[in-house]
């Protein structure tokens, strides 16, 4: 068994060494127009998998699982009824915290970035909660509010609205002041200014700030189920450490990992794609208009002024 051990690791080993070969004569370079990400994915996985089995052929099965040994229990798990259910409260939670988190931190944001005085009173809070380690918040709500869906959900907010709010703050302040001052000016409503100056400069950083949320929402609601809800993924994770059942543990591991890069990459980078949601590229509504008016600058800003109040 040893021995068939050892020539299945060493063909693996020389089936990588190959792979690595070929890309480098190839030249890194040509890869990356096509399938240079797919190429760096497949290298990646490939090294962990290697050394996941390397080291699980080390170790007992209850301590740690090779990914043969992880995936037959994903399969048995994936046939249950009760893992949808649990899948469901989990994403629900999420879902919830992430909106109120999106919602709450926007709010704040635009607070801070349009008033100095509000910046200034709510930047010490900021700065006082991103440092807090959202254990300390599962456990207190736990002890407040008992256990359910209650503290997954808002321990969620708390972290994660604070993140929302810079990111939203600082897009407020990317906008040009003369453009606001001038749409001042010239009496244009809320509405139109809403929508036509502020969301086009905020899209971007809208976008990072969910990005964040998201991440930041999918691992903390995991954690808060798996220290205090008697349901959820996270839940299942922690009984199945309790009951020294690894392989169950690795599977719901890949299920939550899974379940993150879906959200990301087949929910979040689409849209930002479709939409060109991207704050460090893309030029903002304000920046177009400061560009144009660098050389018409007496004309442009009153132009910009008098078309939004048009709309």
């Amino acid at each position: 068994m040893h021995s068939h051990k050892s020539a299945f690791m060493d063909k693996a080993c020389q089936s990588l060494l190959n792979l690595i070969r070929h890309a480098s004569h190839s030249g890194w370079a040509a890869y990356a127009p096509a399938w240079g990400n797919a190429l760096a994915w497949s290298l990646s996985i490939s090294a962990v998998l290697l050394l996941w089995q390397v080291a699980a052929g080390f170790y007992p099965a209850a301590i740690l699982p090779s990914p043969g040994e992880t995936v037959d229990a994903l399969h048995w798990l994936v046939g249950r009824e009760s893992f949808y259910e649990h899948l469901r409260l989990t994403a629900g939670r999420g879902a919830a915290g992430f909106l109120l988190a999106m919602g709450l931190g926007a709010v704040v944001g635009l607070l801070m970035g349009r008033y100095r005085l509000v910046a200034w009173l709510l930047n010490p809070l900021v700065a006082i909660s991103t440092m807090a380690p959202p254990v300390f918040w599962v456990a207190v709500l736990i002890i407040w509010m008992g256990l359910g869906s209650g503290p997954p959900v808002l321990v969620v907010v708390i972290t994660a609205t604070p993140l929302v709010a810079v990111n939203v703050a600082q897009g407020m302040q990317s906008i040009p002041p003369r453009l606001v001052e001038m749409s001042q000016i010239f009496r244009v409503s809320r509405a139109t200014r809403l929508r036509q100056l502020y969301l086009p400069a905020l899209s971007g950083h809208l976008f990072a700030a969910a990005l964040i949320a998201v991440r930041f929402a999918w691992r903390t609601v995991i954690m808060a189920e798996f220290i205090g809800s008697t349901n959820g993924l996270g839940n299942r994770l922690a009984w199945a450490r309790q009951n020294l059942e690894m392989n169950l543990a690795f599977a719901y591991l890949l299920v939550i990992i899974g379940l993150g890069m879906m959200l990301e990459y087949g929910i979040l980078r689409p849209a930002q794609r479709r939409w060109g949601w991207d704050a460090n590229t893309e030029k903002t509504a304000g920046e177009r208009n400061t560009a144009v008016s660098t050389s018409h600058r007496p004309v442009t800003s009153t132009q910009t002024a008098v078309s939004l109040r048009s709309r």
